[in-house]
């Protein structure tokens, strides 16, 4: 876990952004409530960012600092946290969870708000992220999963070279109560290109 941690527990750039670590203040609760405030809760019915199941966006900046004081329990465990930033605007997140006994990264959520969609962010930090993954810790395989429903990321994951594993049938409840299937995506060291 020492080479995880000292490889991803920093702030990362990538050609056009950069993942920095916030630390749960209320400053940063703020900033993030501020960036999230506006969005609509249907361009994120895919995300499960708020601790509530049956909401996708928090509702307060306390709710917001509640969310970051758990996500930095976590990826003290076996993770790291990222909030993304353009141009030093925040415009989405990122979380990932390694596992040391079996060499697997798992890329655990990920959003971005509608403004930045479709500029490629997300495959260029996952690109950075398996780069990282693959060629300095050495891991074996790494994972990404969407909802079935999702399209958007349906087609990244897919375009980024991974293969659909299986899919669990009903395994998300959604914000309107219909259920929808999880797919699961993995990629080996051996299915990885470099650039």
């Amino acid at each position: 876990m020492e080479k995880f941690f000292k490889l991803f527990k920093r702030n990362l750039k990538t050609e056009r952004l950069e993942l920095r670590i916030l630390e749960p203040t209320k400053e940063n609760a703020k900033l993030v409530w501020d960036t999230l405030k506006n969005e609509s809760i249907k361009d994120f019915q895919y995300i499960r960012f708020s601790p509530k199941y049956d909401k996708s966006l928090p509702e307060s900046v306390d709710e917001v600092l509640s969310i970051l004081k758990n996500e930095n329990k976590m990826a003290n465990q076996n993770g790291a946290v990222w909030y993304v930033f353009h141009k030093n605007k925040l415009v989405g997140y990122l979380r990932i969870h390694y596992w040391e006994s079996n060499k697997t990264l798992q890329f655990a959520g990920v959003w971005l708000i509608k403004s930045v969609w479709g500029n490629g962010f997300s495959r260029e930090i996952h690109d950075a992220v398996e780069r990282i993954a693959f060629e300095k810790l050495h891991i074996h395989r790494t994972g990404r999963q969407c909802m079935a429903t999702n399209i958007r990321s349906k087609k990244s994951i897919i375009n980024s070279g991974y293969h659909l594993d299986g899919t669990m049938r009903d395994a998300n409840l959604m914000p309107d109560g219909t259920w929808t299937n999880h797919l699961v995506f993995t990629k080996l060291e051996t299915e990885y290109k470099v650039d």
